[in-house]
């Protein structure tokens, strides 16, 4: 595994905020990703408000047992969601693009050795991969 991977979470609709701060709470209380994964909140630049939105959820993962796990993890929370899963945008950043578009399949909900992202649901697309990240939106 490469020295660091950072997955950003981003949220749209009108309830943007709620539905990370539910993911980030979902994530937190995960006790698998508990010493391999550290989250960030993300507070929108100049939001002028007394108490800090909520922008985007980042995870950074320093272990192969967080890279296995966070997807899965991810996964339950959506399915938790039900019918009322907004739509995600998912960014993996890592030095090794192999292991970036593995983490996005793996978040996607690909069988391992899916080469594409249409094997799910229907509501993911193909990742955008640009050599160091990726994304997803889901």
């Amino acid at each position: 595994m490469s020295e660091r991977l950072q997955i950003r979470f981003e949220a749209q609709g009108p309830d943007h905020e709620g539905e990370l701060r539910s993911l980030l709470g979902w994530l937190a209380d995960d006790r698998s990703l508990r010493g391999h994964v550290r989250l960030e909140r993300i507070a929108p630049v100049g939001s002028g408000r007394m108490s800090p939105g909520l922008e985007t959820v980042l995870a950074v993962i320093s272990t192969t047992a967080g890279v296995l796990q966070l997807p899965l993890s991810f996964l339950a929370w959506r399915q938790s969601r039900g019918h009322r899963t907004p739509p995600v945008t998912v960014q993996v950043v890592g030095t090794d693009p192999a292991e970036v578009e593995a983490v996005l399949r793996r978040l996607r909900g690909d069988a391992p050795g899916d080469s594409g992202g249409s094997a799910d649901s229907g509501d993911s697309r193909d990742a955008e991969d640009s050599g160091d990240s990726g994304e997803a939106a889901s």
